[in-house]
């Protein structure tokens, strides 16, 4: 396991290791340490706002991701640059446990602690829904779904054990507009709905979960979601299935790419 210590796209280098025994799958290599190579610095500039902190960060050999990693240096904090390549990068692969699991604790091996996560890895694949490899959708599944949650789960502990702990996932506004092969050139829509709470025996099979985690009676979990909804009481499920009965009708045919809320008014308020 090392850092990549050669390569095209540098956001700072770092000095390899020697791999010890026991690599795990999903192309993981950590490096035993960090150290100065050429005159650059693992670690932030003293006295910015981030200075003290250690900040894990995903892509970083690319445009956006390198860009970020001086950004956060110039601000103080020590980076942990993480990619599948890139000459001082960390390279694991985060589209698995192995990867997430070992770039989380190659930041606490060197630096005891981890403060920010930045999200940032990601790829693409287009094409019309029909004509979507599984392949290709698992493995963008794998990369921006699947890896983001790990990632979050092994560092939960460590982000929360002191405060200010930040995680932050780069999107893109295509999440919130149409894009070619949708479909609706075809009369096709999809929409989502979103109801609050119901009294369903999903919601009930929570209620278990909330007293637990919240420490609450079955009562008092009840009279919280109800207290939720503005007006005081469970979305009736005949509510929710009128809805997806019209966006089914001729009546829904221009309502396309939408989430539409059935919750009393809870985000609206």
């Amino acid at each position: 396991m090392m850092w990549h210590g050669a390569g095209g796209r540098s956001a700072g280098r770092c000095m390899a290791a020697t791999p010890p025994a026991g690599v795990g799958e999903g192309g993981v290599e950590v490096a035993h340490q960090a150290r100065r190579e050429g005159g650059a610095l693992t670690g932030g500039g003293p006295g910015g706002p981030l200075t003290g902190r250690v900040a894990v960060l995903t892509g970083a050999a690319g445009g956006l991701g390198s860009a970020t990693v001086q950004a956060l240096r110039r601000a103080g904090a020590t980076v942990v640059p993480v990619d599948v390549h890139g000459d001082g990068c960390l390279i694991a692969d985060v589209a698995t446990a192995e990867g997430n699991r070992a770039m989380v604790e190659a930041a606490l091996e060197r630096h005891d602690r981890l403060d920010i996560l930045v999200l940032n890895a990601g790829a693409q694949a287009m094409n019309p829904i029909a004509a979507y490899s599984e392949a290709d959708w698992d493995r963008l599944m794998n990369l921006m779904a699947r890896g983001p949650f790990l990632a979050m789960k092994f560092a939960w502990p460590h982000l929360t054990r002191q405060s200010g702990g930040r995680i932050i996932v780069t999107a893109s506004t295509v999440s919130l507009e149409g894009a070619p092969y949708e479909g609706a050139a075809a009369g096709l829509t999809a929409n989502a709905v979103a109801p609050g709470w119901m009294r369903t025996p999903l919601a009930d099979d929570q209620i278990g979960d909330h007293m637990r985690l919240r420490g609450m009676s079955r009562d008092e979990v009840i009279a919280s979601m109800v207290a939720e909804q503005p007006a005081n009481r469970f979305v009736d499920t005949a509510e929710v299935a009128a809805l997806i009965t019209f966006l089914a009708g001729d009546g829904g045919s221009a309502i396309n790419g939408a989430c539409i809320p059935v919750d009393t008014g809870t985000l609206a308020s």
